[in-house]
């Protein structure tokens, strides 16, 4: 395969291989027509499905072999200072971040891209990009604007750590930042619009970064089972708009076997589908439905307690709860010590799974699997709905931001600017492309249904903000199979409102 290919991968993507590969797609959709109101900006941006029989030319993706010319960028001399980003040094292997620093050129393909993107950066703005890799990158940031310290340029920031530095005034509203585009595509514009309060906006997902790449919600499939069990092409079935949650219930119930005849599921018997807890709010945005929205005027409210969230969660629980033919993995594995990981994959490796719920970073486990394996977007809650959505994860996925300490604003976003502009034609291919597709994913049609999962995600502002907890809630309450969500919202539903009062109030404040 051509390393020339370029994957427009956030906007809307398509390969060629042998020959040209049409898929039409928007940025994303959410909501069915009883929720158009609930969340504006995912319903705003519906994506369409595959459709193989004829192109949409005003869809189609730029032509690989062209690259868009670099942002309109003043003269900028650096004066061979160090650019710092602040980066996570997270312990789990799989989530090590790998995407701002390469020292030198060592064969790897991910650290080459960085190194030569670096490079070209390094060269335009006579600096040198620095990585500052911290458990604890949040904490650098406060202290370094708290101290007038002007030593970081630029910082990824968790989801989950935007609220606390946006509302208490540590990270630089975009709109300062002059350089910066995010309607450009090396931006995704998605997560701009899904996580702007009040139309600010504070922090954006690029394609410098592969945290946030590394954290979208997928699924696999292990294909000596479906074989095995004559189960109908899945690809077509996604491609069809029928990959839906009552077609993977109907599948999961075909391959469940109590494997050892104790009459107890256990890690020994096969199953439908491995799931961990964050398969609930993922499954939950896959269906259309939220933690939280937004309203007319770009401010967050509350939306798990509207019916249809209600009637996607009713469902879930009945598929996900059910042990006869779904197993999940963090519910069994962590009372008893063992790592959840290693379980999954090990009963997904020795093909008693069909399914499995996976981050796209866990793809990276199944390199050594013998048994081939499909990838698939997350299931649509009915063939109404129009669209496949992924949800990133909030716990690891991340943003770029500027700290309000930045020695200069304007050339923090300049540099920033122009990384991810080669980052969209360096760092971008050598994931999508080389990495998920020639060395992990094993088949043409996973490489399609990998533009329908990154074409098509969402950010929960109610899961990523997570208000008074309900987010957590969610996925929480699965670890004893609990199912009474309206309860449970009733008693946080006061706190939650008071704590989107009390984010909006610092927010609004902000210039």
């Amino acid at each position: 395969m051509k390393m020339r290919k370029i994957i427009a991968v956030l906007l809307l993507a398509s390969f060629l291989i042998t020959a040209v590969l049409t898929v039409a797609s928007c940025a994303k959709a959410g909501d069915d027509a009883d929720s158009n109101n609930k969340n504006q900006n995912q319903a705003d941006d519906s994506a369409n499905l595959i459709d193989n029989d004829e192109p949409d030319e005003e869809n189609q993706p730029e032509t690989p072999d062209i690259k868009l010319p670099p942002p309109e960028l003043p003269e900028i001399d650096l004066k061979d200072a160090n650019f710092v980003i602040t980066t996570y040094d997270y312990s789990i292997p799989v989530w090590v971040q790998r995407d701002i620093g390469a020292d030198e050129e060592n064969g790897d393909t991910i650290n080459d891209a960085v190194y030569k993107r670096n490079s070209l950066v390094e060269e335009k703005f006579n600096c040198k990009i620095v990585e500052n890799k911290s458990l604890d990158p949040t904490s650098l940031v406060k202290k370094a604007v708290k101290a007038g310290d002007n030593s970081i340029d630029a910082s990824c920031v968790r989801f989950r750590n935007l609220g606390d530095l946006a509302s208490s005034n540590h990270l630089v509203e975009f709109s300062h930042l002059t350089y910066i585009d995010t309607e450009k595509p090396w931006w995704d514009s998605n997560s701009a619009k899904d996580l702007s309060i009040a139309y600010k906006v504070f922090g954006v997902a690029s394609d410098m970064t592969l945290m946030d790449k590394d954290s979208t919600s997928a699924m696999v499939f292990n294909k000596k089972l479906q074989a095995d069990y004559g189960i109908e092409n899945l690809y077509a079935l996604v491609n069809s708009g029928k990959w839906t949650l009552d077609k993977l219930l109907e599948l999961c119930k075909i391959v469940s076997i109590d494997v050892d005849g104790n009459g107890i599921r256990d890690d020994k018997d096969a199953y439908g589908i491995l799931y961990q807890r964050d398969t609930m709010t993922s499954f939950l945005s896959g269906c259309g439905e939220f933690v939280g929205g937004k309203d007319e005027n770009d401010l967050p409210v509350l939306t798990l307690n509207t019916p249809k969230a209600l009637e996607v969660l009713d469902k879930l629980y009945d598929i996900l709860y059910d042990d006869q033919y779904c197993f999940h993995v963090m519910k069994f594995f962590d009372p008893k010590g063992i790592d959840f990981t290693e379980g999954m994959n090990g009963i997904f490796h020795d093909d008693r799974a069909l399914f499995m719920w996976i981050r796209m970073a866990d793809v990276e486990n199944l390199r050594s699997m013998d048994t081939d394996f499909g990838i698939l977007p997350i299931p649509k809650y009915d063939e109404q709905q129009t669209n496949y959505l992924q949800t990133v994860n909030p716990y690891v996925g991340l943003v770029m931001s500027v700290p309000q300490s930045a020695e200069s604003i304007e050339n923090s976003s300049a540099v920033l600017e122009y990384m991810s502009y080669e980052s969209k034609y360096i760092l971008q291919p050598a994931y999508y492309d080389v990495v998920l597709n020639t060395k992990i994913a094993r088949d043409e049609e996973s490489s399609k249904m990998l533009d329908i999962i990154f074409g098509n995600r969402a950010y929960d502002i109610g899961d990523v903000f997570d208000f008074n907890g309900l987010g957590s809630d969610v996925i929480n309450m699965s670890m004893t199979f609990d199912r009474n969500i309206v309860s449970k919202y009733e008693k946080k539903e006061s706190g939650a409102i008071k704590a989107i009062d009390k984010l909006l109030e610092k927010i609004q404040a902000i210039e």
